[in-house]
């Protein structure tokens, strides 16, 4: 009998609650080891989820690190202190499953992909939108051919809902730069989605981002980013947005369409699909099954624990997870390229210019780009511009 996957748990907040131990409780051949969390009380609060001994709790994840029987480790801190956590992992012969986005900066990225690979380990992304059952359908029926040729992808999530940090940390980390972007980087998983479904790599982007709905708070990240990408045979369309708007996806192609609302017409991740369905090219409508049609948390639950599955079975049969590494440094390009096609009112030609700033720097360079002087991000005020 294979022994259980060894683990380590690095950050405790609230994302750890309703899916990484969801998987950590379900799998029985996933063990916990260890939590490291620089927060006393987010300690606390994780010794009682899971049942840890005071001994098993750290402030400092390198001890976690130190301990041989530890296999991989999970990174589910901000992402601006993702990297450096990643990179000390590799080094003590970790693997790596993190939270997204994988970094705040494409320089950044492509060191951990490269890190990995040298060190032989593997990291995977925690991209569980893969495994949610809605989008899991659509791409079965996408690679049945049942609407002919892709066209175009849309994914709207116009009504993500903006919940906080955890308060024992900062409640309002995602609202300040060091989050690397707002809504579109929070909510990273329409772009691996509209890669993922598609099924190709992306060329252009281009966007408009703008906060609307924050401006009484003068925010310096967005809260409305809406982008078109461009991939070698088909597009994408993302509309992204915290507070009130439409959700779900539309699909077109040679031969009909496909169509997905959830309830409520929330966005998805935040409520149940209730409707899926597809229209052929002689408008003949055909409704769909949707494997899991339980609460939203439920899925959402599944769709770590399939992940966490995933990442188990990647490290035991040495083979890639379904969201390596390299798939979390290509989405953060599309959203940073998409940041820097809305400061210039250019397209961007994608994978970004290795000398470029953005490149080097994430959102901190989009200060040093040729900023266009109509561009609704700089009358915002995001990013460090000014009008």
């Amino acid at each position: 009998m294979t022994k259980p996957l060894q683990v380590g748990l690095i950050g405790c907040g609230n994302v750890v609650n309703y899916g990484h131990r969801p998987a950590l409780l379900t799998l029985t051949d996933v063990e916990l080891l260890g939590l490291a969390d620089i927060t006393p009380a987010r300690r606390e609060i994780g010794r009682a989820w899971f049942g840890l001994r005071e001994d098993q709790l750290h402030a400092d994840y390198r001890a976690l690190l130190a301990i041989d029987e530890i296999e991989a480790v999970v990174i589910a801190v901000p992402q601006k202190r993702r990297p450096q956590i990643a990179l000390d992992a590799f080094a003590a012969g970790k693997h790596v499953l993190s939270e997204k986005p994988i970094s705040n900066v494409p320089a950044v990225a492509a060191e951990l992909v490269a890190s990995a690979a040298a060190a032989q380990r593997k990291m995977a992304m925690v991209h569980n939108y893969h495994f949610l059952p809605e989008y899991r359908q659509i791409k079965r029926m996408l690679a049945e051919g049942l609407i002919g040729d892709l066209r175009v992808v849309t994914l709207h999530f116009l009504g993500v809902i903006d919940y906080p940090g955890a308060a024992e940390y900062q409640s309002d980390w995602r609202h300040t730069m060091a989050a690397g972007g707002g809504v579109l980087m929070d909510m990273i998983h329409a772009v691996y989605l509209a890669e993922w479904l598609v099924g190709e790599e992306a060329q252009q982007v281009m966007a408009f981002v703008d906060a609307p709905e924050y401006a009484h708070r003068q925010p310096v990240i967005e809260d409305l980013a809406l982008l078109q990408i461009a991939f070698p045979s088909a597009y994408a369309v993302i509309h992204m947005a915290w507070g009130e708007g439409v959700g779900g996806a539309d699909i077109s192609g040679s031969e009909g369409q496909i169509r997905m609302r959830y309830k409520q017409y929330q966005s998805g991740g935040f409520n149940q699909p209730i409707e899926l369905y597809s229209v052929d090219s002689h408008w003949n409508r055909s409704d769909h099954a949707i494997a899991n049609r339980e609460t939203h948390l439920k899925a959402t639950a599944d769709s770590f624990t399939e992940l966490y599955a995933d990442f188990r079975d990647a490290i035991r049969q040495n083979r890639e997870p379904m969201a390596p590494a390299a798939a979390g440094a290509r989405a953060l390009e599309i959203v940073l390229g998409a940041y820097e096609s809305a400061v210039t009112g250019r397209v961007v030609r994608l994978p970004l210019d290795r000398a470029g700033p953005v490149y080097k720097k994430g959102v901190d360079g989009l200060v040093d780009l040729d900023v266009w002087e109509h561009s609704k991000t700089k009358a915002a005020g995001l990013f460090g511009l000014r009008a």
